[in-house]
């Protein structure tokens, strides 16, 4: 499980980064003006021109597959990164989940604020919220007594069968890392060939002004770890098993 830091903070409106009368709430600026005065000149403040790309494997790769295709490469690539798959559907979701709930032997359960809980009707009798409402410490204490996780995933990359999610004030990182057992709902239509074509919409939504969160979790399958002798541990940092249930 890897998470990549980024600025600012979940609850800040991020601007359009080519708008420089827009003060830009990070140290941004401080930081740069400071680069530049080390070396010894004005900091450059025009347009950085985009390089045309050489080659382009990074938009080629899975780049002609079907959904369907992208979803045998998701699941491919899950079994090598020891994560169960299962398929459902928008109507059996709630007995899917249930019955992975009973699967890890129940008890407590997370989820993330995310709205998709009730779009879908979801609901969970032992269940936790994470919420804004709440204090931090109340959040991470309620992620470290639950058995079960269970979040949305806002991209799913099937090169590397990987769920990307942004830290919101609904959805803390320490939701994706305490509890024992992490279980990520797909759906199909958030599932892209790989990072490229995620980390191009997220640029999309930078330059609209979007607020992006205070980081984004790339998370692929359960915490391994190979640093003793090259033996794989499965569960050293993190969730024990991790399942992606695709709608």
């Amino acid at each position: 499980m890897n998470r990549i830091d980024t600025e600012p903070s979940s609850d800040t409106k991020l601007p359009n980064p080519s708008d420089s009368s827009k003060p830009h709430p990070s140290n941004r600026d401080s930081f740069l003006n400071r680069v530049a005065e080390s070396l010894g000149r004005p900091r450059r403040t025009d347009d950085v021109t985009r390089p045309a790309w050489k080659h382009t494997v990074h938009l080629d790769t899975l780049a002609g597959c079907t959904s369907e295709q992208l979803v045998d490469v998701l699941k491919e690539q899950c079994f090598f990164i020891h994560t169960q798959v299962i398929e459902s559907t928008p109507e059996r979701l709630q007995t899917t989940l249930d019955d992975l709930i009973d699967s890890y032997g129940g008890g407590s359960v997370i989820r993330s604020g995310d709205p998709r809980f009730s779009r879908y009707g979801l609901s969970f009798p032992n269940g936790f919220a994470w919420s804004a409402e709440a204090t931090r410490e109340e959040n991470i204490r309620q992620a470290e007594a639950a058995n079960i996780a269970i979040v949305f995933a806002d991209y799913a990359l099937a090169e590397s069968g990987t769920v990307l999610l942004a830290s919101r004030p609904d959805q803390g990182r320490a939701l994706h890392f305490l509890p024992a057992h992490y279980i990520a709902v797909i759906e199909r239509d958030r599932i892209v060939p790989r990072s490229t074509q995620a980390m191009a919409e997220l640029n999309r939504r930078h330059e609209n002004g979007e607020p992006l969160g205070s980081c984004l979790n790339l998370i692929s399958g359960p915490s391994n770890s190979a640093d003793i002798e090259m033996q794989l541990v499965v569960g050293v940092h993190g969730p024990l098993k991790a399942t992606y249930v695709l709608i």
